[in-house]
């Protein structure tokens, strides 16, 4: 009991914040960058909506503590994400969790080795993966086949894969995926283990997990030896700020720290660091309540829509392609050929609704602490107010097996060797047959549709084509509208 209570009273502070609020709270004359001096010198219209946060952008001072060598503040603040998360050894990102992706990636792998990674990962773990030289070994992850999304790794694809690839370096999963869809993460870190090798966890959309009873636990609580988790998404800090926890002896901590020196900026932001403090007192203090007060709003909002006809969201059952389930996420999936989920998209920014994603036949919504019941109100009475013919019989609202079948390519040739071939642009009617030689990334999600080195295949070409003509946007194309693309020469 006296051990909780100290915890408490640990978690009440948040050094990094205070430090910079004492700071501040002196007046003292600026000689060091960032240029404005704490606010002194700003743009005139921008400055009452930034100026209470300037004097907190300060630089590597002394009594500030510096990122890439913590000893004071930053250590602290450090130490006390670790404990709130469940980690050994936490660090602060500021380049979000791409930038811990990244790093994990170049610790665990040199050029040449393999490495085991789930096919509907973040485009991040690729560009790990190329930066790496290493060879990725791709996992098919099982589709649910009620809503026709990519969901989750099967644990026997994992174990089969191990088996034939004894020289794997790690298993690279993404849990929970950008729907909400997780596994039984436990099950897997033991599966992985019995191998040797490290579990590494793409936890971006995950960062509140193990703070409610209603929730799936985190990665770091159900055994894995390092998790990314994107602060920023569902927990309360800013935008780019995120964290990597690890524990256990699998993964090199040294040369970990090393690479994150490499990859982050040298001149990392103090107000992102200092939001990742306060967002991790305000999980370990606020969230919990908060949450008992946003989950029934989401849940009366799930139980309003499944009594409309032209929408249904996925139920957890027997032959879900996943285990567990964000009750945060609200994955619209449309059962009428009448609209796209981008028309959905249109109708509810028109009415200042603003959804995480749209897909053809999707709309996601992402609550969280901050969800208000008028939030939850208004997306109900557009809901409920829209007039769309139902589907009709035997008319499947989405092509479900070629979705499935998208996510595996023949690897014509390596990844990294094919980012640096000479390249050839061809019209995308006529690329069939042809290697890529760049990337396809519908964003969101940012899962690449094709990567550099695969051919491209009939059925692949297919769905860029019906996506492109839907309005899909991408990253990693040289020609947006997609008439083109890019191979090797």
């Amino acid at each position: 009991m006296e051990e909780r209570g100290e915890f408490w009273e640990r978690q009440r502070r948040a050094p990094l914040f205070e430090a910079l609020e004492r700071h501040a709270g002196r007046r003292p004359h600026p000689f060091h960058v960032p240029g404005h001096k704490m606010g002194t010198s700003f743009d005139a219209h921008g400055r009452a909506r930034f100026q209470s946060i300037l004097p907190l952008d300060l630089t590597e001072i002394s009594g500030l503590d510096d990122l890439h060598q913590p000893e004071g503040v930053i250590a602290k603040a450090q130490e006390l994400a670790a404990e709130a998360f469940g980690a050994e050894w936490t660090r602060f990102l500021v380049g979000g969790s791409t930038a811990g992706n990244l790093a994990l990636i170049m610790t665990v792998c040199k050029p040449g080795e393999k490495i085991l990674v789930q096919r509907n990962c973040h485009k991040s773990v690729y560009h790990g993966i190329i930066m790496a030289r290493a060879i990725p070994v791709f996992i098919v992850p099982a589709v649910d086949w009620e809503s026709g999304v990519a969901a989750g790794l099967r644990r026997e694809d994992v174990e089969r894969t191990l088996a034939a690839h004894p020289d794997a370096k790690a298993v690279f999963l993404t849990n929970p995926t950008y729907y909400g869809m997780g596994i039984d993460l436990t099950k897997m870190a033991a599966t992985v283990h019995r191998f040797g090798v490290p579990l590494l966890v793409d936890e971006a959309h995950g960062a509140h997990y193990g703070f409610h009873p209603a929730l799936p636990p985190s990665a770091m609580q159900c055994g894995a030896d390092a998790a990314v988790q994107s602060t920023h998404k569902m927990g309360t800090s800013m935008t780019m700020s995120s964290m990597l926890h690890v524990q256990g002896p699998r993964i090199d901590r040294d040369r970990l720290q090393r690479i994150l020196g490499m990859i982050q900026s040298s001149s990392p932001s103090y107000p992102l660091m200092a939001s990742l403090d306060l967002a991790r007192r305000h999980m370990v203090l606020e969230a919990r309540k908060e949450l008992e007060r946003v989950l029934p709003l989401v849940d009366r909002l799930r139980e309003r829509i499944a009594n409309l006809d032209w929408l249904c969201l996925p139920v957890l059952a027997e032959n879900s392609g996943y285990t567990t389930h964000d009750p945060l996420k609200l994955l619209l999936s449309l059962r009428t050929r009448a609209w796209t989920g981008y028309d959905l998209q249109k109708l509810l920014e028109e009415a200042r609704i603003y959804p995480e994603l749209a897909e053809r036949a999707h709309v996601l919504l992402a609550a969280s602490t901050g969800t208000s019941p008028a939030d939850v109100e208004h997306v109900w009475q557009l809901l409920e107010s829209v007039d769309v013919p139902p589907m009709h019989a035997g008319d499947a609202p989405f092509p479900v097996g070629l979705l499935a079948s998208s996510f595996l390519r023949e690897q014509a040739m390596p990844m990294h060797e094919a980012f640096d071939a000479p390249k050839k642009t061809v019209p995308l009617a006529e690329a069939a047959g042809r290697i890529c030689a760049e990337m396809v990334i519908p964003y969101p999600p940012g899962i690449p549709l094709i990567a550099p080195g695969e051919r491209i295949d009939a059925e692949v070409l297919a769905l860029l084509q019906e996506l492109a003509a839907g309005g899909a946007r991408f990253h990693g194309i040289k020609d947006p509208e997609l008439t083109t693309i890019e191979t090797i020469a």
